[in-house]
């Protein structure tokens, strides 16, 4: 594991998957309001509990910085659970619970924050079923492990995406353009390590296990 520091959030949608655990000297781990249910049923303590509590109305850890925020706001939990792992240091962020459940606006809300990371050039990581959602900023290259993800979808984050290239995959693309309205990155499979490249805006990968 590489020096950076991870920002882990766990949010109120699904978690099927078991949440993973770096380093603890190198990892914030935040429960994002009812994301304290995933942390409750897997055995896990955050470092920071926050947001609004409308959805976890529980007994409050006692042992955890608990950040409040009222209710009627301007921004998500989630939001807030990433600015705050701004302010830490963080580079690298991996939200949990960010999809499903019963509101699909937030599912909306939370790839929106994956592209506000990724135009500062932060990683940002989602976590959803069988699937891993992966940020990649302009002059960037992501190598897909064909062997955990064979196959992927690549979708254009911003307006226009320039200089995108994908080289090892049933379908390759050699400095073509990408616009978020129109799917032409939908539904391609590793031929090898597949490897994607953008050079001018932000790309959202959709690496998927069979």
């Amino acid at each position: 594991m590489s020096g950076k520091l991870y920002c882990t959030i766990i949010a109120g949608g699904d978690v099927q998957e078991k949440i993973d655990l770096h380093d603890r000297e190198k990892q914030l781990l935040i429960c994002a309001d009812g994301g304290y249910f995933h942390a409750l049923e897997q055995g896990i303590e955050p470092d920071v509990l926050m947001g609004d509590f409308d959805s976890y109305t529980g007994k409050l850890p006692e042992k955890v910085n608990i950040i409040r925020y009222p209710e009627e706001k301007d921004f998500s939990d989630t939001w807030a659970a990433v600015q705050y792992g701004k302010e830490q240091g963080a580079e690298i962020f991996e939200l949990y619970g960010g999809c499903g459940g019963e509101r699909f606006d937030h599912t909306i809300a939370n790839l929106q924050v994956m592209c506000a990371l990724a135009k500062e050039h932060l990683q940002a990581v989602m976590f959803y079923q069988n699937q891993k959602l992966v940020t990649l900023s302009a002059g960037e290259t992501f190598s897909v492990p064909a062997e955990k993800f064979p196959e992927f979808s690549v979708f254009a984050l911003s307006d226009v995406c320039r200089g995108v290239s994908i080289t090892k995959a049933k379908y390759k693309l050699h400095n073509a353009e990408l616009t978020n309205q129109f799917p032409l990155g939908l539904s391609n499979s590793c031929q090898g390590n597949a490897e994607i490249s953008v050079q001018e805006g932000e790309i959202l990968l959709v690496l998927r296990k069979k």
